[in-house]
């Protein structure tokens, strides 16, 4: 990691106090850690910004900044690998993470990751279902009128076959 990266993250970690709520805590020296809507691309820095914003005066630095990079390797593997989300693909990453000060180290929990699709492809999505399903519709009412058609032409013959007996 950079070192002008981390420092460019703490200056903005004030900012993200005031301006945004990506923190809850859930108990000492525990919090739910939020990024909000953001592009694939991103989920590294912000979850960096935010256990920064976090965990400051609680834990030290370079203890975050190494905990976050691991955990960020994690989240590439289940966000590219598993997911198969582009880096434009928006994303909104929650974790619960813990200080073990005894251990000097953060804990974090299983992330949970919500990919949001643009309103264009599921329009799209389910107008091609539509009309898969209007083809099937119109297939299995031809069916049903030519099973009607076979019916009445066995009815005529049984009453055919009724009238010579």
């Amino acid at each position: 990691m950079a070192e002008e990266e981390v420092a460019r993250d703490e200056a903005r970690v004030e900012e993200y106090r005031q301006l945004y709520s990506m923190v809850t805590l859930k108990a000492a020296r525990t919090v739910e850690l939020r990024t909000g809507i953001i592009p694939a691309a991103r989920f590294a820095d912000k979850i960096r910004r935010v256990a920064l914003a976090a965990f400051k005066g609680y834990a030290p630095r370079e203890v975050i900044v190494r905990d976050v990079s691991e955990f960020n390797r994690h989240l590439y593997d289940i966000i590219v690998n598993k997911m198969g989300c582009a880096k434009g693909d928006l994303i909104r990453v929650t974790v619960e993470v813990a200080y073990d000060e005894e251990g000097r180290r953060l804990v974090f929990g299983e992330p949970h990751i919500d990919k949001f699709v643009p309103e264009s492809e599921v329009k799209a999505a389910y107008e091609a279902r539509i009309k898969e399903l209007e083809e099937e519709r119109a297939r299995l009412a031809k069916e049903l009128e030519a099973e009607r058609s076979r019916l009445a032409q066995v009815k005529e013959k049984l009453e055919e076959v009724l009238k010579l007996l």
